[in-house]
């Protein structure tokens, strides 16, 4: 069956996912979009969150790193700049974990 889904999210999405979209029935691809597109992170807004507000680390589970951050001061501004360039891989990391996070829930549901 060929996904459903748009390029947009189908190019965020990692190969396993992928893979099982496509054999899922376009309902369920679409409950799979919808949650993703709800659930999903965007690289700008967390890459200005970074430079403008730095709580990007939070919103991305990534707790520890957080208050590491903060009780550094940005490890003394240096860190600050450099997680300018660490967020959108770690963005990236995140929405891919959460695709495939959402696809075990909707395979589980449907069983």
């Amino acid at each position: 069956m060929p996904l459903e889904i748009e390029p947009k999210i189908g190019s965020q999405l990692p190969l396993i996912v992928k893979k099982a979209l496509s054999e899922m029935s376009t309902e369920d691809q679409l409950m799979f979009q919808k949650e993703f597109t709800r659930k999903a992170k965007s690289v700008g807004g967390m890459v200005a969150l970074a430079i403008f507000f730095p709580i990007q680390l939070f919103l991305l589970g990534k707790t520890g790193l957080g208050i590491a951050f903060l009780l550094t001061a940005g490890g003394a501004g240096m860190w600050y700049i450099i997680e300018w360039f660490l967020t959108p891989k770690r963005v990236k990391e995140y929405n891919e974990e959460l695709a495939v996070e959402i696809m075990r829930d909707i395979k589980i549901m449907s069983k």
